[in-house]
């Protein structure tokens, strides 16, 4: 009955992207001025039947090719910091891909496809799960039915960094910072920052909010990422961004497993008018549905 009520539901979300992506698109109403990074947001990448919030790898593959095939470019993290620190021009149709959560399954899986294709990814990690063989707070129900999602241990994410997939930090408890007090907040978002650095050796320079959403963290958690020493952080509320998007508040589309035009619609900016369920107002909306829907994982 779980899997039905998860069938349910991704087909009436794909239903509502499609309508209102091509309504957008057949009245003109998507306005591709100044649009210079679209950031897409990807979490599972495998073939475990029952299990939410996975992308089957080959619909990977085949929405890998397709941002070929649309003229899309995608770019590395690198390139996304000049942009926002010095001013620097992203190519037309720039992207960059992005993995929240650490799953092991994004070396796997999805890093191969990656290779094969020559993009280069980011990966937000929660450090607490790094080499831990507990699931996630969302995936323990999932484990508890026997669909088990394992996360990356310090090994693989020097594999993953050398298969072009950058680690960056997701915090250290996968728990969203409003529902923390300010200085557990503020301890969530330097400290994985210090430990990522100190075992990558490197600075660690990008952040992303759990969850993401404008419920899931508060006006000051950004300041709280600046004064960490972070460059950009990401969140999940819909949409892409300009030169003139608050680096600090980079917006990102949760790709799912979409068709093929679904997903055109969406990289074009024909579906942001769904980023009302990103809203503070939406994202309890939206809770209650899952709720009532018997799909929640929270």
């Amino acid at each position: 009955m779980p899997v039905l009520r998860e069938q349910v539901k991704q087909v009436l979300k794909n239903a509502v992207y499609r309508s209102i992506g091509e309504t957008a698109s057949a009245i003109h109403a998507v306005d591709g001025d100044g649009r210079t990074l679209r950031v897409l947001m990807y979490h599972k990448v495998n073939d475990l039947s029952n299990n939410r919030m996975s992308m089957p790898v080959s619909l990977f593959d085949e929405q890998m090719a397709q941002l070929k095939e649309l003229g899309y470019r995608v770019v590395d993290l690198d390139a996304v910091l000049a942009h926002y620190g010095a001013g620097e021009p992203l190519p037309d149709g720039a992207v960059l891909i992005t993995f929240d959560d650490g799953y092991r399954d994004n070396l796997l899986n999805a890093a191969p496809v990656l290779e094969r294709h020559g993009y280069a990814a980011v990966q937000f990690v929660p450090i607490a799960y790094v080499g831990d063989t507990q699931p996630l707070p969302h995936e323990r129900y999932l484990a508890a039915h026997g669909v088990h999602n394992p996360t990356v241990d310090w090994d693989e994410i020097h594999e993953l960094e050398r298969c072009g997939v950058r680690v960056e930090s997701h915090g250290i408890s996968h728990k969203p910072l409003a529902e923390l007090e300010i200085d557990e907040a503020a301890r969530e978002i330097a400290i994985s920052k210090l430990q990522l650095e100190e075992k990558l050796g490197r600075r660690v320079r990008a952040f992303s909010y759990v969850k993401g959403s404008e419920a899931d963290y508060k006006p000051v958690h950004p300041s709280l990422v600046k004064q960490a020493g972070y460059d950009i952080a990401f969140t999940a509320v819909s949409g892409a961004n300009t030169p003139r998007s608050d680096p600090l508040q980079l917006r990102r589309y949760n790709v799912e497993p979409y068709s093929p035009r679904t997903f055109e619609l969406v990289l074009a900016g024909a579906c942001d008018l769904i980023s009302i369920k990103d809203t503070v107002t939406g994202t309890h909306a939206r809770r209650l549905f899952n709720a009532a829907l018997g799909t929640s994982s929270r």
